[in-house]
């Protein structure tokens, strides 16, 4: 029951509820400013421009503060190639990165670029990247590779002073745009895991920064194919006889990357020399009794292939 003048206004507790719930209402609304003003301002502009120029290719990438992408519609790439600057791309806010293919009979070309964000607004122009024509360096020679236990040494020779280097890698299947290596090599070397089980291909780029990147062009393209790989074989294979057994030893093959080693003895000339067991160390036990002559043989075993055997010969135990 409330006051109104002389008379008395009545209203139902009910309602009560209803009216608390519309001031809540009216002052959040009082409370809220213009949710659309940030949105109106121009966006960041593309820092950090940067560009690698290849045989066919410029690769161009740029940075932008993570906080801006999701106010971002996309970037514009503009090109000039002596005159005016012309859009050559628009790309998704996600990309980072453009690669202009367009390149062959252009001496120099300038590029920059610019946001758009999600109202059509346009960011400030990036700053100009000019990239002068240059003379590409030349790729490095003697390519050549090593395997060490379960890794692969690519090794070359230098290029000259001041050359760095890209490693590509790909299988038959697929071509790599992109380097194995996540920054350019001053050494002229390059370590890898071997894989067992497929081929690769490697190629390895000459770089030379003068402010741009310029990558040469490839080197000669080297194969690695594990089903084509034969090991060395071991070698000095000696068999001592005893009334059990025949003990087997033997000076290992010089390859680190072998699985292990293969004994096969022949006792019969039709039968041929026949697989009695694989061992990883250089040593073995034949446990047949050795009262009928015999001959051994052992190879290294490859991921596919074997080497060579080392062989002994008329074994036999006598007193």
């Amino acid at each position: 029951m409330t006051r109104c003048g002389d008379r008395r206004l009545f209203i139902p507790p009910a309602v009560f509820p209803l009216l608390f719930a519309l001031c809540i209402l009216l002052i959040a609304c009082g409370r809220r400013g213009d949710p659309t003003l940030k949105s109106y301002e121009k966006p960041e502009a593309p820092s950090n421009l940067h560009a690698v120029q290849r045989e066919s290719d410029i690769i161009l990438s740029w940075t932008i503060p993570e906080k801006s992408t999701a106010s971002i519609k996309g970037f514009h790439v503009l090109r000039s190639t002596g005159g005016d600057f012309t859009e050559i791309a628009l790309l998704e806010n996600k990309k980072r990165s453009f690669i202009d293919t367009d390149i062959k009979g252009i001496s120099s070309r300038a590029y920059k670029i610019i946001s758009e964000n999600l109202r059509g607004i346009m960011s400030k122009d990036s700053v100009t990247l000019a990239i002068p024509d240059a003379t590409l360096p030349a790729p490095p020679a003697d390519i050549s590779f090593t395997i060490e236990y379960d890794v692969l040494v690519l090794s070359w020779k230098s290029a000259g002073e001041g050359i760095t280097y890209n490693i590509y890698k790909h299988s038959a299947e697929t071509q790599s745009q992109n380097p194995v290596n996540p920054i350019p090599l001053k050494e002229t070397s390059f370590r890898d895991v071997f894989d067992t089980k497929k081929a690769v291909l490697y190629t390895v780029k000459s770089l030379r920064e003068k402010g741009i990147v310029y990558e040469g062009p490839a080197s000669r393209e080297i194969r690695i194919d594990p089903a084509k790989l034969v090991p060395s074989p071991p070698s000095n294979l000696q068999a001592v006889p005893s009334v059990e057994n025949v003990y087997l030893i033997w000076k290992e093959s010089p390859d680190t990357w072998i699985k292990g080693y293969k004994i096969y003895r022949e006792t019969d000339k039709k039968k041929g020399f026949i697989l009695i067991g694989e061992t990883q160390i250089p040593s073995f036990i034949d446990k047949e009794k050795p009262s009928k002559k015999r001959h051994y043989r052992v190879t290294a075993v490859g991921p596919v292939q074997e080497s060579a055997p080392a062989e002994a010969k008329n074994i036999v135990y006598s007193k």
